[in-house]
C-alpha cells in the first residue's frame, strides 16, 4: 500500500476503543498494611472518636468519610476506610477468635461438635428428627457416588421456581466452578395467601442444606429461620467492600439483609407452638447485634435474570442470596457471591435481550 493510502485511513485516538469491546475488569485496590495491623482502639481513632463510642457514631463517621472519598474518587483511602470499619466494628476479631476456636476443635465429619448441635437443634423443632437423619444419610450417598464430584453448591429454599441452568452456566462459564450443582425445594411457609405447606418439600430442604451448599437462597418468608438457626456467614464486611468500590448502577440492584437472633424471637417466637418456645435458647448479649447476612433482589427482572420466579402474590416477593456458615470453603462462597452480584446490570442486559417485554417490579 502506498504512503498517500496510508495516511487516509481513519486513526482512532488512544484513548478510544471500537465499539463492541467490554470494558477492562479494574483492579481491586488493597488496604495499606498498615490499616489492616490496627488494634480496635487504633480503628476508632483513624475515624476520631474514642474506643466507648457508640455504633452509630461509627456508622455516622464511616458513611460521611465514604461519601468524600468517592467523591474525589480516592479507591485507596475507600479500601483503607472499609478495612478500618471493619476493624473498629469488632468484625475482624470476631472472625479470628471463631477460626481460632474452630481450628482447636475436634471435628466429626467435617463439623465440630458444637455446628452438629446447632444443625440438629434447628431440624428438632422444624422438621422430624427421624426423617431429616434418614434424609441427609441419603444425600451423602447421592453425593459420592455421582461421577464427577461437585466442586460448588448452590441451594434454593423457598417458594419459587428456578431454571438452574441459567446460574449453572454462569458458575462454568466464567470458570468459577468446574462441576457446580444448582438445586432447589419450593417450601411454602405458613402464610396468608391460602398456599398449602408441602412436607416432602420441607424434607428436600433438609437434604439440601445437609449436604452443606456454600451459597443459599430464600424467599423472604424463609430466611428469618435460617438466620435464627445460624446457617447464614456474617458479610459485614464484604457489604462495606461493596459500599466503597462498587459503582451506584452495581448497588441499585441489591440491599443488605440486616437481621438478629433476637429480632427473630421478637417478631415469631410468639406464634411457634408451645412445645417449640421451650426449646428456644436464653438470648446471649450478642444475639442482640444486627449483621448483614445476604443481599435482597427485589426486582422481577433481577430475580429472572438469575433464574428465579418468586411466586408469593401479596406476601414479600423479594429473593435474598447469602452464604452458608456450614460450608467448607466459606472465602471462595463470598468471593462467587459478590462475582454474581457485582454482575447484576450485566445480567440483567442479557435477560432483557432474550426477554424485550419483561416487566419489571413497580
Amino acid at each position: 500500500m502506498s504512503e498517500e493510502k496510508k495516511s487516509d485511513k481513519v486513526k482512532l485516538p488512544s484513548s478510544e476503543k471500537p465499539a463492541g469491546t467490554p470494558p477492562e475488569k479494574k483492579e481491586t485496590v488493597q488496604p495499606d498494611p498498615k490499616v489492616l495491623a490496627m488494634t480496635k482502639e487504633e480503628a476508632m481513632a483513624y475515624f476520631e472518636l474514642p474506643e466507648w463510642a457508640k455504633r452509630e457514631d461509627l456508622d455516622n463517621q464511616f458513611w460521611k468519610l465514604g461519601k468524600i472519598y468517592k467523591a474525589q474518587k480516592d479507591e485507596q483511602k475507600l479500601a483503607d476506610l472499609a478495612a478500618a470499619y471493619n476493624i473498629a466494628t469488632g468484625a475482624r476479631d470476631r472472625k479470628e477468635a471463631e477460626k481460632k476456636e474452630e481450628e482447636s476443635a475436634k471435628h466429626y465429619f467435617g463439623k465440630t461438635k458444637k455446628q452438629w448441635q446447632e444443625f440438629w437443634h434447628y431440624e428438632w423443632w422444624k422438621f422430624a428428627i427421624a426423617a431429616a437423619a434418614v434424609i441427609f444419610i441419603i444425600a451423602i450417598i447421592q453425593v459420592y457416588l455421582i461421577p464427577e464430584k461437585t466442586d460448588f453448591r448452590v441451594a434454593s429454599v423457598g417458594h419459587f421456581t428456578q431454571d438452574a441452568e441459567i446460574l449453572l452456566d454462569y458458575l462454568e462459564n466464567n470458570k468459577l466452578a468446574k462441576a457446580p450443582d444448582v438445586d432447589m425445594a419450593n417450601v411454602i411457609s405458613q402464610n396468608d395467601e391460602g398456599e398449602e405447606v408441602d412436607p416432602y418439600a420441607t424434607q428436600r430442604a433438609v437434604a439440601l442444606i445437609a449436604v452443606r451448599p456454600d451459597i443459599i437462597a430464600f424467599d423472604a418468608m424463609n430466611a428469618p429461620v435460617y438466620v435464627n438457626s445460624e446457617n447464614l456467614s456474617d458479610l459485614d464486611a464484604m457489604w462495606a467492600q461493596m459500599q466503597a468500590t462498587w459503582s451506584e448502577e452495581q448497588l441499585s440492584h441489591i440491599e443488605p439483609y440486616i437481621y438478629s437472633k433476637a429480632r427473630f424471637y421478637e417478631e415469631y417466637a410468639a406464634s411457634l407452638p408451645e412445645i417449640y418456645q421451650e426449646d428456644l435458647e436464653e438470648l446471649q448479649p450478642e444475639d442482640y447485634i444486627d449483621h448483614v447476612y445476604g443481599f435482597v433482589i427485589k426486582d422481577k427482572i433481577d430475580q429472572q435474570s438469575l433464574g428465579y420466579t418468586v411466586m408469593w402474590k401479596e406476601s414479600d416477593s423479594s429473593l435474598i442470596i447469602g452464604v452458608n456458615l456450614a460450608s467448607g470453603q466459606i472465602e471462595r462462597a463470598q468471593e462467587v457471591l459478590l462475582q454474581i452480584l457485582s454482575d447484576m446490570p450485566k445480567l440483567r442486559s442479557q435477560y432483557l435481550e432474550l426477554h424485550p417485554y419483561a416487566e419489571s417490579t413497580d
